[in-house]
This record gives C-alpha cells, sequence and structure tokens, in this order.
C-alpha cells in the first residue's frame, strides 16, 4: 500500500522518473535475419520475370500484333507500338503525347539519312541490340562498314537514346582499330564532322585519338593531307592532340 501511495503524490514527469528508474527494462527485440536462400530464390525469379519481359518485347519488333504506330523507312512501313516507343525515346515521349501532326496520326516518316541506320535505331528500342547484317526487307544498300556505327549514333542522337549512342560509340572504336588504313576512313571523317557538333565529342575523339597514332602511316597518302589541308575542326582538334601528347 506504501507503494501505491507513492504513485498518486507522484506528479506526471515525477511517475515517468520513478516508473522507468524501477520498471525492468524490455528485452530488445531481434529482428528476423534474412534467409540467403529466399533472397537468392526472390532474385532468380525477378531474373526469370524480367527476362521474360523483356523477350516479349523483342518478339513485338517489325510484328503487326497490337501494332498502333507506323513507321516508314524509305520504302518499307515498319510496325510499332507507342508503349514501346514512348518507354525509350524522348523523341517519341514528345511526339506522341503533344499536339504534333505524326503524333495524332501515329504515322512518321524517315526517308531521309540512312535506311539501315533507323532500322537498327528501331531494332535497338525493342531488342537492346542492332544487328550489323544488312537488312534484306530494305530497298537500299547497306552502309560502308566503317560508317554504319556512326549513322547509327547519329539516328540515336535525333532520337535522344545515350545507351544505343554508347554501344555503336564502341563498336566504332572498335572497327576503327583495324579499318583506320581504309581508303574510307577520309570520308568517314568528313562526315562525322558534318553530323555532329563540336559538344557531341564522343566520335570526334575516337577518329582524331587514330590519327594521331598512325600520323605517319596516314601522311603518306593524299587523301589525308588533303584533308588536313581544308583546315576545319579535324585539323583543328588533332592540332590539340598532338600539344596535349
Amino acid at each position: 500500500m506504501r507503494l501505491f501511495g507513492e504513485y498518486r503524490s507522484l506528479d506526471a514527469t515525477s511517475f515517468k522518473s520513478f516508473y522507468f528508474v524501477n520498471a525492468s527494462p524490455c528485452p530488445p527485440v531481434e529482428e528476423e535475419a534474412a534467409c540467403p536462400l529466399i533472397e537468392e530464390e526472390e532474385a532468380s525469379r525477378m531474373a526469370n520475370s524480367n527476362k521474360s519481359l523483356l523477350e516479349g518485347i523483342a518478339k513485338l519488333f517489325n510484328n503487326t500484333a497490337h501494332a498502333d504506330v507506323k513507321i516508314q523507312i524509305g520504302q518499307y512501313e515498319l510496325p510499332a507500338h507507342s508503349v514501346v516507343l514512348v518507354s525509350q525515346s524522348a523523341f517519341f515521349q514528345k511526339a506522341l503525347s503533344e499536339n504534333f501532326h505524326e503524333g495524332n496520326t501515329k504515322q512518321f516518316q524517315f526517308k531521309e539519312d540512312s535506311s539501315h541506320a533507323h532500322w537498327r535505331v528501331f531494332e535497338y528500342m525493342y531488342t537492346g541490340i542492332y544487328t550489323q547484317l544488312p537488312v534484306q526487307l530494305l530497298d537500299t544498300h547497306d552502309d560502308d562498314e566503317l560508317v554504319k556505327d556512326v549513322r547509327v549514333y547519329v539516328t540515336a542522337e535525333f532520337f535522344m537514346l545515350d545507351n544505343l549512342k554508347q554501344l555503336a560509340l564502341e563498336r566504332f572504336r572498335s572497327k576503327l582499330e583495324e579499318l583506320w588504313v581504309s581508303e574510307l576512313l577520309f570520308d568517314c571523317i568528313r562526315e562525322i564532322y558534318a553530323s555532329t557538333t563540336p559538344l557531341e565529342v564522343g566520335l570526334r575523339n575516337a577518329v582524331v585519338e587514330v590519327a594521331a597514332v598512325h600520323r605517319n602511316d596516314l601522311w603518306g597518302k593524299v587523301a589525308f593531307r588533303n584533308l588536313l589541308r581544308d583546315g576545319g575542326d579535324f585539323a583543328a582538334d588533332l592540332l590539340g592532340q598532338f600539344c596535349s601528347i
């Protein structure tokens, strides 16, 4: 009873102090340890689910099933799906959601530039990769081997596909290791500088670095000397590369 009396005589602040001093501490609650086996199974299920989803999207490429967009590439009409295009490209996010004529009709025409580059860009949107082989469905010749990835890169820039630009640049750099000896190199350099801005340095840096490494061999070619005599950004960038060595 004396203890009860003590409780009644305590104010709220004193009661809290009295209680927490005299009460037995509660045992800590132990968190349940995660089971590595369960986590591994969940990760495996997630990976299989993602793989199935990606495979399903890939099967929709050039497939009329559920297609609601028409893409005119040269003379070929490619069936497409707005949900895929919007999820991949900021260009199509705007074109299909705002008041553009093409967005309202869901018909897009890309008859200029490289038909094969456009095909490869749309193939990448669906599959995450693009073929190096000629596209038999198109009525034009495929691009030369050295400019094939260059044109994919430039087209990817138009559609705002940064990951595709990185892939195309990596492939182009890989080809340059062997094809720098080709006479096509000089036209390739001209095309790169004509189709990119000084801020878009990926392709430009690739050809400048190769030209700097192989400058002695390249200087023996008339086409290379003519390219330098033309001046312009390539000559300036190459000089800058020499100064940094």
